[in-house]
């Protein structure tokens, strides 16, 4: 499994990000990260849920990609849904700024 994660806006606009294969972490990572996979029902979500715009607020994408299956979510502050927060904190709390160009 594949999972491709990206944060911008904010005040500052600022980026992040982060690419990883489970395959590539730790075993105890992997796991961890499958099960909140699985928990959100990732890949039962929207791919663009309805979005209110908030001045300052940050955007998020998370991109999945299994051999079987790949499914991408865009989503806002005010849009995520209740059962993906655990994984969006996990991949913020993983991810790193990228730089400007």
């Amino acid at each position: 499994m594949k999972i491709t994660f990206e944060q911008s806006g904010g005040f500052m606009g600022l980026k992040s990000g982060l690419a990883i294969d489970l395959s590539d972490l730790p075993s105890d990572d992997a796991e961890t990260l499958r099960r909140l996979v699985d928990e959100s029902n990732f890949f039962t979500l929207a791919e663009n849920p309805p979005a209110r715009p908030v001045p300052d607020g940050f955007q998020y994408t998370i991109t999945i990609e299994t051999k079987m299956t790949k499914h991408t979510v865009h989503m806002s502050d005010t849009t995520i849904p209740e059962e993906l927060r655990p994984l969006l904190q996990e991949l913020s709390h993983r991810a790193r700024p990228q730089r400007r160009q």
